[in-house]
């Protein structure tokens, strides 16, 4: 159960997007709000000032809390939520990456870089409307899966967040094979459209497996389970659509860099491209590799 939410603020309208969903997800939960701003020293009036504000426009819906910051924004939102020992961070993003997108983009991959608890990121797009936030009793939540402990993860912090009304909707997506199996004499074994039905196959029963699973510990759960042929990210976007889903929970490595850029990933790439917000895992201890037995797709929950 969510019980503390860090909640990230710059003094614009475009973070407190976020509030919204802050609201919703602590109220269902019977949680509280640290809203957090990052300034200079000699911003501490405004600073202090903005927060209050900010605190006052929701104190009657949830409780909330304040703590003006100075020092790297990154830096200073982990701190609080290890101060605060906060559940999750709530941020509002662009969902975008490079010199000329510093601001958000570059905070939320710091933030996911070291953070110990997951990070809701809500669209923050300049000109675009705002969607209602979700309702977590009722909420549809898709958990994209490929075979692998390190996608589980996100699993808990779903089920976490689904209400009583809800429903689960695992994903999984097929890579579709581009030859043709042949034996060692040349022989076809398997042509493509052969290959991708098996493999959907196997997708499908790793999913229902999953899902049998949970409902074996909670069997009022509702879950459903879809299998995508095609792109990690567009299968998943597509499907956010058709089921309709009000928040998307994937695990991520949450890695920074030009080379390995959190907004660069598949889980980027849903940010990118998708609406609805995302809520990124970051487990330790566990790798990305999916299990031998399983299906073959791509491992595309690795950022």
């Amino acid at each position: 159960m969510l019980r503390t939410l860090v909640v990230p603020l710059d003094g614009s309208e475009l973070a407190e997007r976020a509030l919204p969903y802050a609201v919703r997800v602590a109220s269902a939960s019977g949680g509280r709000l640290v809203l957090v701003r990052a300034g200079h020293h000699a911003e501490v009036g405004e600073v202090t000032s903005y927060l209050a504000g900010v605190a006052e426009k929701v104190a009657t819906r949830v409780p909330v809390q304040t703590t003006p910051a100075f020092g790297h924004a990154a830096a200073e939102i982990l701190d609080t939520v290890k101060r605060f020992g906060a559940d999750e961070i709530v941020m509002a993003t662009h969902g975008r990456t490079g010199l000329t997108h510093m601001l958000y983009g570059s905070i939320a991959e710091a933030v996911l870089a070291h953070s110990r608890v997951p990070v809701l990121l809500v669209h923050a797009r300049p000109g675009e409307a705002v969607p209602p936030p979700f309702h977590p009793t009722s909420a549809r939540i898709l958990v994209p899966l490929d075979g692998s402990a390190f996608s589980e993860a996100a699993l808990p912090v779903a089920v976490d967040v689904l209400g009583t009304a809800g429903e689960l909707v695992l994903v999984c997506v097929v890579s579709p094979d581009d030859h043709v199996e042949l034996d060692e004499r040349g022989k076809v074994v398997a042509y493509l459209d052969q290959q991708d039905k098996g493999a959907r196959g196997e997708a499908r029963d790793y999913l229902r497996r999953i899902a049998g699973q949970l409902t074996q510990r909670d069997p009022d759960l509702h879950v459903a389970c879809e299998v995508r042929l095609g792109d990690a990210a567009n299968s998943i976007v597509v499907t956010q659509i058709d089921r309709g889903a009000d928040l998307v929970v994937m695990a991520t490595h949450g890695r920074t860099g030009l080379s390995r850029s959190v907004m660069g990933s598949v889980a980027g790439a849903v940010l990118r491209t998708g609406t609805t917000p995302v809520l990124l895992v970051r487990p330790t201890g566990l790798d990305g590799a999916a299990r031998p037995t399983t299906f073959k797709g791509p491992s595309f929950i690795v950022a």
